[in-house]
């Protein structure tokens, strides 16, 4: 039976999981890892040699199961978040820690930016807004206060492509990598000469481009010899973690839409040509399907603020169990208290870097539990609102599919589908990315003719289904008006200029 090793880099831990073609996990290891929160404002980096650790000793771990059981590895696919930057030389090392995809330190570069070419043209070229969430702003700030890293750099890569780099030797992205970047034509799926001229980004720092699911190289002797692996194991670019999550949910046809939280939250839909927004408020990134596109909203800090919450307010003993209660305790709404999610700054829908968040409407009669609540209610409200703009855009979404480590607790899936007014479907296997890199592995190795049918295949159980409730929808639609009447008064009165500038 041909086995599919694969290896899924998130921004807190790096898994290497076995499966069999049909889904099977046979054997499972992690790393988690932490990235740099606020050496100073705004900014978010990782040492490189957290994922060099991770992967070397996951893969030891997954080829000390091998070797017990007597199994044979096909391939190994890699699937990663996505736009972050590391600057390495000729021989795959860093040169400077990875600037992360949360990283905004470059809100000067994308204004520089916005001043060579209009917003609407780089959008209809790349299909992303001018954001310090994507890559090309994070290269500039190299090249200008990094002077010494960026003409030494051989390359300017992604994490998955370190990670690929790490196992073959060659460096080389996807193109659903490589959409996150503000340097590829997301019409062509090629690099974008134009782009990056305005940008002043030498090509030649760029990996070579190829389409999602491509076999790029073959298992390293060196790695071989550490994990006890085969060398020559053929290593295939499964695509980004959230078009990788696509494949898994289904979300493969017009009327097709997923949520997927984690450290944030995506919210993805099906589209068979690119589709933009008219205020640029949606993203147009490659699909995990080679010559396919997804429409696609996301928020920075989700499933990051349900953990900070618990690593502050539950401090002790089995705490997620104990605020997880508590939070199912509180009545729908949390009695008025209301959550704001945008620490980190907010991507879609309100594409604000500066935006900070709040807890609103707190009494002295507000308990834990409502604050634990409003937490979860806070994410949902955020998903919510970015599943209405792509509606917005004609979409059409039937129903969510939805996956990520928050939707293991049933309280927080009622509430999307409250919110969402949409029945809320969840599979039973919470590894929606890694599962997605083994349906487009499982495509590129001939084992299935389509990703429809491995999809069938690898995802052959029913989901869970969650049906809004309509009272508590009624209730949550007059939440979302107030919470975007919240925002929109700070936003208006320049609050999070001026409580940014006293912090700076």
């Amino acid at each position: 039976m041909e086995n599919i090793l694969v290896v899924d880099v998130g921004t807190s831990s790096l898994k290497a999981m076995l499966y069999t073609r049909a889904g099977h996990l046979l054997h499972s290891a992690a790393r988690p890892y932490d990235s740099e929160f606020g050496r100073k404002p705004n900014y978010v980096e990782q040492d490189c040699q957290t994922w060099k650790s991770a992967l070397l000793e996951t893969l030891k771990d997954a080829g000390d199961h091998v070797a017990v059981k007597g199994l044979d590895v096909a391939a190994i696919a890699v699937t990663s978040q996505r736009a972050s930057v590391i600057p390495v030389d000729s021989e795959g090392v860093p040169l400077h820690k990875a600037l992360m995809w949360q990283d905004k330190r470059s809100i000067p570069q994308c204004e520089a930016l916005l001043g060579e070419l209009p917003l609407q043209e780089m959008y209809k070229r790349t299909g992303l807004r001018v954001n310090p969430y994507f890559s090309v702003p994070k290269m500039m700030w190299l090249k200008e206060h990094r002077p010494h890293v960026y003409e030494g750099a051989h390359k300017l890569i992604g994490v998955q492509d370190y990670v690929a780099h790490l196992l073959t030797g060659r460096f080389v992205t996807d193109a659903s990598q490589a959409c996150r970047t503000m340097l590829m034509n997301i019409n062509t799926f090629t690099w974008d000469e134009e782009m990056l001229g305005i940008s002043g980004i030498d090509r030649a720092l760029l990996p070579d481009l190829v389409p999602p699911g491509a076999l790029v190289g073959e298992l390293t002797k060196a790695l071989a010899e550490h994990s006890g692996l085969k060398a020559g194991i053929p290593v295939i670019l499964g695509g980004g973690d959230q078009q990788c999550a696509a494949l898994s949910l289904d979300v493969l046809k017009p009327g097709d839409a997923e949520a997927n939280t984690g450290t944030g939250s995506f919210v993805i839909a099906y589209s068979d040509e690119p589709r933009f927004h008219p205020e640029c408020r949606t993203l147009c990134s490659a699909s995990a399907v080679p010559g396919k596109w997804i429409v696609e909203a996301g928020i920075f800090t989700t499933g990051l603020i349900h953990r900070w919450f618990k690593e502050q307010f539950y401090p002790a003993g089995d705490s997620y169990a104990v605020m997880n209660a508590e939070a199912q305790s509180s009545p729908p709404g949390a009695k008025g208290v209301l959550l704001i999610p945008h620490f980190e700054g907010s991507a879609a829908p309100y594409w604000n870097p500066l935006a900070r968040g709040m807890f609103f409407n707190l009494t002295m009669a507000t308990t834990r539990a409502d604050m634990a609540r409003a937490v979860v209610e806070g994410i949902a409200f955020e998903i919510a609102k970015n599943l209405n703009l792509l509606e917005g855009l004609g979409v059409p979404i039937e129903s969510v599919r939805v996956a990520g480590g928050l939707t293991t607790l049933d309280l927080f899936n009622q509430i999307q589908a409250d919110a969402f007014a949409k029945p809320v479907l969840r599979h039973d296997n919470n590894e929606a990315s890694s599962l997605g890199a083994l349906i487009s592995a499982g495509v590129t190795l001939g084992l299935f003719a389509d990703h429809q049918e491995a999809f069938r295949t690898i995802m052959s159980t029913d989901p869970r289904r969650y049906e809004p409730e309509d009272a508590v929808t009624r209730r949550y639609r007059t939440i979302l008006q107030r919470k975007d009447a919240l925002y929109d008064a700070l936003n208006s009165n320049g609050i999070y200029d001026t409580f940014n500038q006293v912090l700076d």
